[in-house]
């Protein structure tokens, strides 16, 4: 007679599943950094990452997936649910909801980050993808902020798109000044997430001295 294992936690469940699609990915940049995109192959991607292939399927849909971190077992959360924040400017509102996401994003350092963009470069119908999901995820950042403007009601309605497309583009700014940070500052092994709030009060200094 045998007694199975209770099942883990759904805490450790998701920690492993996440532990497992960063290793894959880990494994593709690193692979296609030491040879070549077009040489890697599904396998040795899974070998390097001490995985099935059967496994790797189950988290990516290709190599260039595994490249970009873009895994099917980890949806892209979207801003849908977003609601104004009492007290709160609609750019505060979606700086606060994008550092909920990237608090729960595992990026490596930043030598695994410059790595990565090597890759990108060389390769680019990965930069084509990559921009294309940024701009996505732009257009749906828009919508949502313009639902925040309506519903302030401050902003003439006339002002509200370029409003809404401003603070997306005020946002793509922090982010952007947020990892430059994060890549100076990669000893200490802080989270781009901690960067964003002083990012966003540079540039809201530098806007003021304008």
């Amino acid at each position: 007679m045998t007694i199975d294992s209770p099942p883990a936690p759904a805490g450790l469940r998701e920690r492993k599943k996440r532990e497992t699609a960063r290793a894959i990915e880990v494994a593709a940049v690193e692979l296609a950094a030491e040879q070549s995109l077009a040489e890697v192959t599904i396998e040795a991607i899974s070998a390097r990452a001490d995985v099935t292939s059967r496994t790797f399927f189950n988290y990516y849909a290709s190599k260039e997936d595994a490249v970009l971190g873009v895994s099917r077992a980890f949806p892209r959360p979207g801003f849908d649910e977003l609601t104004p924040l009492p007290g709160y400017s609609v750019i505060e509102t979606l700086l606060h909801a994008v550092t909920d996401q990237l608090g729960s994003l595992e990026l490596g350092s930043a030598d695994f980050q410059a790595k990565k963009r090597r890759v990108m470069l060389e390769n680019p119908h990965l930069l084509a993808r990559d921009f294309q999901t940024i701009g996505d995820i732009e257009a749906e950042l828009a919508v949502v902020a313009r639902r925040l403007l309506d519903a302030d009601g401050t902003v003439p309605e006339a002002e509200r798109e370029n409003h809404a497309w401003a603070n997306v583009s005020l946002l793509g700014a922090v982010l952007r000044l947020a990892m430059q940070s994060w890549s100076r500052d990669s000893g200490s092994g802080a989270p781009v997430a901690d960067h964003l709030g002083a990012a966003f009060r540079t540039l809201r200094a530098v806007a003021r001295d304008a």
